[in-house]
């Protein structure tokens, strides 16, 4: 049966994928055909990770060249360093088991448990262990006490409530980038539903790692993450999960349950994603892949799905306004639909489309600041986080650093909590710095408090850290906070103007929060 699905894979990584793991001509006509496009001084990352799959492939076909040795050389050193770095996975996994915290090995790391032989065939860029979300904290305590340091992210900064943030995994190594691992509390960036990790631990499998005994995902489970994972736009990944799904169905040796591969990947939404990626090994390999299987799960969406892919087929930092919230509100519309969009599914479709749009309205490009006073009136509704009683950054922030919080989409959210308070009303005090590049005098942003809107500009005349007051409403009854919501006018990437190769949406660094005259948050008292 012909697909109706668009392609996933661009030319360029269709032919790598083909070159990869194709048959006969197809895979020499595709090797070769990188070979005559690409010199390997220009070798990417999802180059090197499959060479020895390409490298295989020349060899079967008696193929040689002038860069031939230096690919197999290349081949030698992904065993090598697959090797060597599980005893960073099972010492990490060692470390969490004695202070009484399952870890589970996923992607390609599960791969490996399953069949040792694929050490030699692929290079996974890190190995992941994923652990529970109520755990996530104190994993990386106990991590860090055993000498592990984490890459690109202060961990010993985070607070409880970051875990619920849109931050899944931090990198951690004891030995340098060459040899981390990932912490993962979420087994996929865009799931928040911590029911999937409690079914991946409940089905899981104890498997041996070069002589070391781990526990991996159940086989139908393995199958559905790697293959809800990627997004069109990153056809690295799309290749790399593609890969893992053959290796995975290859080495299954027609084991899967496939109904239960189908029940995971409907029931947390990711049918769509799901169908794509199993459409790239659907075209070049049917025979691992049930007759009808990718056009079922593509039929499970609501309309509107060709246009969502489209638009996810672009970079995420490239999208528009509006291509941001076409996306937000599709994948909120989907999430309506638990299951096959069927002909009765019109008629629920106006309040389906309702309930997504008000969902995703902060992506909406129009009506800004009403819709800053619905991102407010949302956060207001909601208690504050129970695990964390700290001041919380939970929509709309990065990753905590030294100073303070940089704000990284167009709305912020930061959230108080003031038990104990009696009064309808608060004062509070930002001290914010703006993200101001070269060649920039203003900075234009919002904040609302549950009054009056406050319009605020500022630039580099005036003293920083810029100071905003405001007159906060308190809400809530048992659980009573303050909710300051924020609207960046003026954001910029710095990666987009040279000015680093930082590649966040910067608006303000928020450096201190206070109520009342009382500092609740400062640098200081960010660190645990």
């Amino acid at each position: 049966m012909t697909s109706k699905l668009p392609a996933a894979l661009k030319p360029r990584f269709l032919m790598l994928f083909r070159a990869a793991l194709g048959q006969g001509q197809t895979a020499i006509d595709a090797y070769q055909a990188w070979r005559a496009s690409e010199p390997l001084d220009a070798a990417d990352e999802v180059v090197y990770r499959t060479m020895p799959l390409l490298v295989a492939t020349a060899d079967k076909a008696g193929i040689t060249d002038a860069d031939t040795r230096r690919m197999r050389g290349v081949v030698k050193h992904v065993w090598l360093s697959n090797a060597t770095r599980v005893r960073d996975v099972v010492a990490a996994g060692a470390a969490l088991k004695q202070a009484g915290i399952a870890s589970l090995l996923i992607k390609g790391g599960a791969l490996f448990a399953r069949d040792e032989s694929y050490m030699a065939k692929r290079m996974t860029g890190d190995y992941d262990l994923l652990v529970r979300r109520t755990q996530a904290k104190r994993a990386i305590d106990v991590l860090r006490q055993a000498s592990f340091r984490s890459q690109g992210m202060k961990v010993e900064l985070f607070l409880e409530s970051d875990f619920d943030r849109d931050i899944h995994a931090v990198a951690m190594s004891r030995a340098g980038f060459s040899r981390s691992i990932d912490l993962h509390w979420r087994a996929l960036f865009w799931l928040e539903d911590e029911s999937l990790t409690e079914e991946l631990f409940s089905t899981a499998e104890t498997a041996t790692l070069l002589t070391h005994e781990v526990l991996i995902p159940g086989l139908a489970e393995h199958l559905a993450i790697a293959a809800m994972r990627p997004e069109p736009a990153d056809q690295s990944e799309m290749v790399s999960r593609a890969i893992e799904v053959v290796h995975v169905l290859e080495s299954a040796g027609g084991k899967v349950d496939w109904d239960r591969f189908r029940s995971i990947v409907t029931r947390y939404n990711g049918s769509l994603f799901a169908a794509q990626l199993l459409d790239v090994v659907a075209r070049e390999m049917p025979e691992l892949v049930p007759d009808g299987l990718v056009d079922e799960l593509w039929r499970y969406s609501p309309p509107g799905k060709s246009v969502e892919i489209a638009i996810r087929a672009v970079p995420r930092a490239q999208r528009s306004q509006w291509q941001n919230f076409w996306v937000a509100f599709f994948a909120a519309l989907r999430a309506q639909f638990k299951g096959p969009f069927q002909g009765g599914d019109w008629l629920r479709l106006p309040g389906a489309g309702a309930a997504a749009f008000d969902a995703s309205a902060v992506h909406f490009p129009l009506f800004r600041d009403a819709i800053l006073k619905r991102v407010w009136q949302r956060a207001a509704r909601v208690p504050h986080p129970l695990q964390g009683k700290d001041v919380w950054f939970g929509q709309g922030f990065s990753i905590p650093e030294d100073e303070g919080r940089w704000t990284d989409q167009q709305f912020a959210v930061i959230d108080v909590p003031v038990d104990g308070q009696s009064q309808g009303f608060a004062d509070v005090e930002l001290a914010v710095i703006p993200f101001l590049p070269p060649g920039t005098e203003r900075f234009r942003f919002a904040a609302y408090a549950g009054g009056e809107v406050l319009q605020v500009t500022t630039g580099r005349k005036d003293p920083m850290p810029f100071r905003v007051a405001l007159k906060a409403n308190i809400v809530g009854k048992d659980k009573r906070k303050i909710v300051v919501a924020l609207r960046m006018r003026d954001m910029r990437r710095p990666m987009d103007i040279g000015h680093s190769i930082d590649h966040r949406l910067l608006g303000l660094f928020v450096k201190s929060v206070s109520v009342n005259g009382v500092p609740v948050f400062t640098p200081a008292g960010a660190a645990p």
